[in-house]
């Protein structure tokens, strides 16, 4: 009783004790390792790093929600709602192009799963390799080719490209906005 509160009471203490180390925590762990405590130290670490597995699992499922795959993802003040399993983004991108937009890309981050999952067939490897796979047979002279009249007139021509005289130009031209420093030259 000769010493006051403040210096025996974490309710008394004036400030907060980040450093303070107290047996709570280890008394909660050690009840959750009473099964493991009898085993082979290695058996027991391998106990420990499963339930501190199990506990992150829950944690993650918690606050990423795993269950859901919807998701808001706010680009530059604009809100766009994910959804990875139907892949649709409300700006479209994602279900057109079939390929992860750059908020479906935040959302798969989130979740930590691979982007590759989430293109189209198309743009696979065996794709690209099956479009390769027969061959090619060229066209040959195309003057030796007999073109039916009605499909000769519906052939599009290139438009007529009116070629500019003189040498092209090498410099940019420096908008007005921009100010031009000149270098200074002596003259002797």
């Amino acid at each position: 009783m000769e010493e006051p509160p403040e210096r025996w009471a974490r309710s008394w203490f004036p400030q907060r004790c980040y450093d303070m180390l107290i047996t709570n925590m280890v008394e909660s762990i050690n009840s959750v390792l009473l099964k493991g405590r009898d085993m082979a130290i290695l058996r027991m670490l391998d106990f420990i790093q499963e339930k501190l597995g199990e506990w992150f699992y829950e944690w993650r499922k918690k606050v990423f929600n795993l269950d859901s795959m919807l998701f808001r993802i706010n680009s530059e003040g604009i809100e766009f709602i994910v959804d990875l399993k139907k892949r649709t983004c409300d700006c479209l991108e994602f279900q057109l192009d079939e390929l992860p937009c750059p908020h479906a890309i935040a959302a798969i981050n989130k979740r930590y799963l691979q982007k590759f999952d989430y293109c189209s067939n198309w743009y696979s490897k065996e794709t690209w390799l099956k479009i390769y796979e027969e061959h090619v047979n060229t066209v040959g002279d195309q003057k030796s080719c007999d073109i039916p009249q009605n499909v000769e007139s519906e052939i599009t021509k290139p438009p007529d490209v009116e070629i500019l005289q003189g040498r092209r130009q090498k410099k940019r031209h420096i908008p007005a906005t921009k100010s031009v420093q000149l270098k200074s030259t002596k003259y002797s």
